[in-house]
């Protein structure tokens, strides 16, 4: 069997040196860059003379070993029968077992047509990341086109910056970039919390001058736009930040103990006094309220 294949071998090297010289001799061309560039068909042969494709367009081009496969250009074929001949006898083989590489040349219309589609006016979707807008506070947008960005009924952003906006109570707004349009869906504003906490003890053995000389309770507001929110505390007491939206409380209900006596006078111990927290977020109107009290027995 190796003595078959041997001379199988031997005889599609002949055939393949045969044809090099017969195209030699003809005066083709082999410089495959050349050919390639110029010429929109040819036919391969391999060094043991298997046709391997007789068609390539410009579309869609072969890599070429030249250490493995020789081109003959189709004209030349149609001029030598003898060579026709040839090559149209030879065995073809299984292309599965190449690779074909794919050169794509930039069509110069597909390129204008892809700057075309850049063209904010042109788009068919607006993309500038995931925008975030919610109701009823201060948003920042930013506008990564060369042409303003609108947004429709509340302002409008120059090409290339970043702009700052009040919205409403609307549920979406509509952005416009030239001849394109995306609906932006508001997340809702929520409404703030109050959350009162007490630290001292109180109680009926508990002494009004202990309560006013000391932080009696801590109130914490949370919200998501803290800073466009209104705080009134009201009622007897004296209170100081404590860090943002939190307010240490301490009682100041009597300026002496006559003012303390008249309160307490036909009442029964424990005794208290009150004091409210008012929240009101100035830009969505959101108003709450917290209640407590302090609970002593004697001056």
């Amino acid at each position: 069997m190796k003595k078959k294949s041997d001379i199988k071998f031997i005889i599609y090297q002949s055939l393949y040196i045969f044809v090099v010289c017969v195209i030699a001799i003809k005066g083709a061309n082999l410089d495959l860059e050349e050919v390639i560039g110029k010429n929109p068909s040819y036919a391969y042969i391999d060094t043991v003379g298997n046709v391997i494709i007789d068609r390539v367009t410009f579309s869609k081009m072969m890599v070429v070993d030249t250490h493995l496969f020789v081109v003959i250009p189709k004209e030349l074929l149609k001029e030598d029968e003898k060579l026709r001949n040839i090559v149209e006898n030879m065995p073809r083989i299984d292309l599965s077992n190449y690779v074909l590489r794919s050169e794509v040349k930039i069509n110069p219309e597909i390129k204008k047509e892809e700057e075309k589609i850049k063209d904010p006016g042109e788009m068919q979707e607006i993309r500038i990341g995931n925008i975030q807008l919610t109701q009823y506070t201060m948003n920042t947008l930013n506008n990564p086109y060369d042409t303003p960005l609108e947004i429709v009924g509340i302002t409008s952003i120059p090409p290339k910056s970043s702009k700052s906006f009040e919205t409403g109570g609307q549920s979406s707004v509509v952005i416009k970039v030239g001849n394109s349009s995306k609906t932006v869906e508001l997340k809702p504003n929520e409404k703030p919390k109050i959350s009162i906490s007490r630290i001292a003890s109180m109680g009926e053995d508990t002494r009004v001058s202990t309560l006013q000389s000391t932080t009696c309770f801590r109130v914490v507001i949370s919200d998501d736009f803290p800073g466009q929110l209104d705080v009134k505390i009201n009622g007897p007491v004296t209170f100081k930040n404590a860090g943002q939206n939190t307010y240490d409380i301490t009682m100041n209900a009597f300026g002496s103990k006559s003012a303390f006596d008249n309160f307490a006078e036909g009442k029964d111990a424990p005794y208290s006094v009150g004091f409210t927290v008012t929240v009101t977020d100035k830009i969505a109107g959101h108003k709450i309220t917290g209640q407590n009290s302090f609970s002593f027995g004697e001056w």
